[in-house]
């Protein structure tokens, strides 16, 4: 029985995703944190560090560095317990992530305002390009806005404190300088994200392309930028045409190969079903092929096949999608036909096979076909998988009555147990088999 195998991809929900790239991060996070908090302890306990935060003179600078220590124990103990979480539920929506990047603000800023003189504040803002970057890169638009905008709060609260304790004599050139940032920083994330979604489009052609669809081009006119981006594009463009001959193509008959069926049919598929149109299947089988193999050899019967195919791409009107399924089983899929139009073709496709005469084999040796047909509306997107199995079913009927004829099939058709529903006779025109109600 002929029929489409279902797809079993999985593709990963968003949510999924940043589940994955959080679990990922998190041994990074926690050894970056570790690194640049206690190195810098260490340098303050050893006097390497001697410049003065605002609050030298509220807390000792042995409460600071015990602060700071405890501060980056609860980052990591948090991102500890956000791990085990994820690895438990597997998965993590937009809150958790904004949770995540609200830590890292957190731990950057608290330990900038515990550590750091105010006129050294402009550190925390170039220390935060790196989590702007990362979140961008990695969750998108709407967690980037998020982290700009924590990264806003926390660098004006830090100014505002150090102004209220006199330690700032001008904080409206720190705000300045935020506002520089998050123009700058705005900027370069827009830009990224357009190499970003350009990105994106190309895993996305080739996750297709792994599948054998091969309909979608990168759009070269559109992104006409020379950049990496877009060289990768059009070498995929240039690579587009071969891949789809060799993948979706027998390269014997020069048909269709299953997949290539597959793909095409489910696109006709969903154009029926939108549009309310009929749809038919016509099975093939060359007559008595495997005589031709035995007398005259397998080479023999490959020359056969590619005529086969080639004649069969000749009769078949432009639409059609004509696909070998292996040996000398040949499909033709109609689009816009209905019973009276699938067997018109089907009529042609057999005095196509009369009146050809077979370069690979004697003058005398004349080859034929037997055709099962089926045709329906497009009701659901399963009705590729029900014409296949019915014209199956009556191309069945047609090489058990004698070959060299068609078989339209029937609702009662009984192929497989010897029976069938109905009355059959034969028009003196050709070997077309009708059913009369």
């Amino acid at each position: 029985m002929l029929s489409l195998p279902p797809s079993t991809s999985h593709t990963p929900s968003p949510e999924e995703t940043n589940a994955d790239v959080l679990r990922w991060q998190g041994r990074y996070r926690a050894i970056f944190v570790s690194l640049v908090g206690f190195s810098t302890i260490i340098l303050k306990w050893f006097g390497v560090i001697s410049a003065q935060s605002i609050f030298v003179g509220v807390l000792s600078e042995r409460h600071l560095l015990l602060l700071v220590s405890g501060m980056v124990l609860v980052y990591l103990a948090f991102h500890r317990l956000l791990t085990a979480h994820l690895q438990h539920s597997g998965r993590a929506g937009s809150r958790l992530v904004i949770g995540a990047i609200a830590s890292d603000v957190l731990i950057l800023f608290g330990g900038v305002v515990l550590m750091t003189p105010p006129e050294q504040y402009g550190r925390a803002l170039i220390v935060s390009i790196f989590t702007v970057q990362i979140t961008q890169v990695f969750f998108g638009w709407m967690p980037t806005i998020a982290n700009l905008v924590l990264i806003a709060v926390g660098y004006t609260a830090m100014v505002a404190l150090a102004a209220d304790m006199g330690r700032l004599p001008s904080p409206a050139e720190e705000l300045w300088t935020l506002a520089l940032y998050c123009i700058g920083v705005l900027v370069y994330v827009a830009l990224q994200g357009q190499v970003a979604a350009r990105m994106q489009r190309l895993v996305t052609l080739f996750g297709r392309a792994q599948e054998g669809d091969f309909s979608m081009r990168y759009e070269e006119d559109v992104e006409p930028l020379p950049d990496p981006v877009s060289v990768i594009g059009r070498a995929y463009n240039r690579m587009r045409d071969h891949l789809q001959a060799i993948v979706l193509t027998d390269p014997l008959s020069g048909c269709y190969n299953r997949r290539g069926l597959n793909q095409l049919a489910e696109r006709e598929v969903s154009r029926a079903v939108r549009q309310k149109k009929e749809l038919a299947v016509l099975a093939i089988d060359v007559d008595h092929f495997k005589r031709i193999n035995d007398e005259f050899g397998h080479l023999t019967g490959d020359e056969v096949i590619r005529e086969v195919g080639r004649l069969l791409r000749e009769t078949a009107r432009e639409v059609d999608v004509v696909a070998r399924f292996g040996g000398e089983e040949f499909t033709i899929l109609a689009p816009e036909s209905n019973d009276e139009g699938a067997l018109i073709l089907a009529e042609r496709v057999m005095s196509a096979f009369r009146a050809h005469r077979f370069r690979s084999l004697p003058p005398e040796i004349r080859i034929t076909v037997s055709l099962g047909v089926a045709a329906s509306f497009a009701h659901d997107d399963e009705v590729a998988k029900t014409l296949l199995a019915r014209a199956d079913e009556a191309l069945y009927v047609a090489k058990r009555n004698g070959r060299d004829q068609a078989v339209l099939w029937h609702a009662g058709m009984r192929a497989f147990d010897g029976t069938q529903a109905g009355r059959i006779s034969r028009p003196t025109t050709g070997g077309m088999l009708r059913v009369a109600e």
